[in-house]
């Protein structure tokens, strides 16, 4: 992905994390912002549907943008409602996939809980059929339980931060060569997906979001140099793991990098064409 898109406060403040990277260009919509070349401020209305409805137009805003596009939004927020009209203006452009950043639903009053049911169920279905290249889906609350606590000063940048660096190492991965590999194509319908990382000592996933019926899972492996030349278990460590979900009936692919971190790092994958409820 080359451009990411934030609609609204949560969209923005990840596209804010993406910026820090300078692989990517950022554009960002929400109410109250300056108009600039990057920047496209929406008035504030009571009425949730007139935040779609009363859309001004994008088309000059989104003019030049080139390459793969992620758009970012938070669900519950009143400026939700605006994401499908928004997303007509990028209908012709590149590949778009979607982050949508799910939010502690028992926060959310009646409205704000039937705004976040109908988006989240219209993504998965457009994912689904193909209007989106992938839907990504990211539970605060399952987040907040991986980073293991956070305090309410940091709740928010440190999640994103977590949300925006695995997406962004993916990424690189994808764009790297591999020491070795087993990817192969998803099946065509597999476009609902949940990222997360990996423990390999407790063959454990901690994922973002938990998929139901999850029918493929891909793996990236990015140890330390010194550690791909002089650990001869590495290998039947991840063999073994791979097997194990295997079993269980998962397709199960990977691919092994080499890097110059300290600290090794896993990042996950699981995908499904299944309606998530």
């Amino acid at each position: 992905m080359d451009t990411i898109i934030g609609l609204g406060n949560a969209g923005c403040n990840i596209a804010d994390e993406f910026a820090k990277y300078s692989q990517y260009s950022i554009k960002k919509i929400d109410v109250g912002l300056e108009k600039t070349k990057t920047t496209f401020p929406i008035k504030e209305y009571e009425k949730i549907e007139d935040y779609e409805e009363k859309l001004p137009t994008l088309q000059h805003f989104f003019r030049g943008i080139r390459g793969d596009i992620l758009f970012v939004v938070g669900g519950g927020g009143k400026i939700s409602s605006a994401s499908l009209a928004t997303l007509r203006y990028l209908k012709n452009k590149c590949k778009i996939s979607v982050l949508y950043i799910r939010p502690e639903l028992s926060l959310l009053n009646e409205t704000q809980s039937k705004l976040e049911k109908l988006v989240y169920n219209v993504f998965q279905e457009y994912a689904r059929s193909g209007v989106f290249e992938r839907l990504y889906l990211v539970s605060n609350e399952e987040a907040e339980a991986v980073l293991g606590g956070i305090s309410i000063k940091d709740y928010y940048n440190k999640i994103n931060q977590m949300v925006v660096s695995t997406i962004h190492m993916i990424n690189v991965y994808n764009n790297n060569e591999s020491l070795t590999n087993t990817f192969s194509d998803l099946p065509v319908g597999a476009r609902i997906t949940s990222i997360g990382m990996s423990d390999l000592e407790k063959n454990e996933d901690n994922m973002f979001f938990s998929l139901d019926s999850v029918s493929d899972i891909v793996y990236y492996y990015t140890h330390n140099k010194a550690k791909i030349e002089t650990d001869p278990e590495l290998m039947s460590k991840i063999r073994k793991s791979i097997s194990i979900h295997k079993e269980e009936g998962y397709r199960v692919t990977y691919g092994i990098y080499e890097t110059d971190y300290d600290q090794d790092y896993i990042y996950c994958l699981n995908h499904t064409s299944v309606i998530q409820k």
